[in-house]
């Protein structure tokens, strides 16, 4: 017998994360990079960087400049924006600058001793290659997606009105077109029908990360703008893969919250270590069987 439609009969609002919840990188991401660097820099100065210096170069710097411009630089004053190019959004900026001073940082230069016309056109490429992913090399959904999404979208909740799906994700304005590259949400205002999402909230949209609770209340209103009666905070569910910024973010703000593919080292880290065993699944798949087969879930 299938329990998921009861095990979920209290939600009417069921939100996910996306980056390895929903999809994945197709590729590595250092690979990728070195991939584009290295095509552009070895035939104009004769440089090769080593992919594995573009790895820790990336985590560096992006650990640098998320602090010093959180949430994409959504809130970063007009001074920091790129001069070289006039009326440039601020996401688009802080992507350009996490590009340029990864290869500045994996190749030892400064900023003098490489073109900036070169590291814009590889920011530039990198950013209109995860954007819109022609290849298919960037991203893929992970397992078990279509067809969680596709029984979700067959279960109603006990008014018969058909659960709400939703994004809440740490991202910038590219989500969703990413989204629906990989038809998780489909064509118009907003999305719906079929597999894909109701709605996309994202944190730069927002003006707040994940954990901020404001961006879950966020959610709820847009929420409660589809549906047919107030929901409810405690008739929401969130589904991500960090500790912080998913569960305890979903819980702060009064919903309820389950994780999957929690990183080997975030599960027994401090961050994890009062969560309910129960709470957290390898996958998607191992989500779902568990909602379908246990007559009872314990929320």
């Amino acid at each position: 017998m299938n329990h998921l439609r009861k095990n979920l009969s209290r939600f009417r609002l069921i939100t996910f994360d996306v980056t390895d919840t929903l999809l994945e990188y197709a590729t590595p991401p250092e690979c990728y990079y070195a991939q584009v660097i290295n095509g552009v820099l070895k035939p104009n100065l004769g440089l090769t960087i080593d992919e594995q210096a573009i790895a820790h170069s990336f985590g560096r710097c992006f650990r640098v400049l998320k602090t010093q411009h959180p949430n994409f630089g959504c809130s970063s004053p007009p001074a920091h924006l790129d001069e070289r190019v006039p009326n440039v959004e601020n996401w688009r900026w802080w992507w350009r600058t996490l590009v340029e001073r990864v290869i500045l940082d994996a190749a030892k230069r400064s900023a003098n001793e490489l073109p900036s016309g070169l590291l814009l056109r590889i920011a530039d490429q990198l950013i209109e290659d995860y954007t819109r992913d022609a290849a298919g090399v960037c991203w893929k959904k992970r397992p078990g997606v279509d067809d969680f999404l596709q029984q979700l979208r067959q279960t109603t909740e006990p008014s018969n009105q058909p659960l709400l799906l939703g994004i809440v994700s740490n991202f910038d304005p590219r989500l969703p077109t990413i989204l629906r590259r990989h038809e998780l949400l489909k064509p118009g205002d907003g999305g719906g029908g079929g597999g894909g999402v109701d709605f996309v909230l994202t944190s730069y949209g927002i003006g707040r990360e994940k954990p901020d609770p404001t961006i879950f209340h966020a959610a709820l209103r847009r929420a409660n703008g589809l549906a047919e009666g107030v929901i409810h905070p405690h008739e929401a569910l969130h589904i991500g893969n960090l500790c912080v910024e998913d569960y305890q973010g979903a819980r702060g703000a009064g919903w309820h919250a389950l994780l999957v593919n929690v990183p080997g080292k975030a599960r027994a880290s401090d961050k994890c270590r009062h969560i309910q065993g129960h709470h957290i699944f390898a996958g998607i798949p191992e989500l779902q069987s568990c909602l379908s087969l246990a007559p009872t879930f314990r929320w």
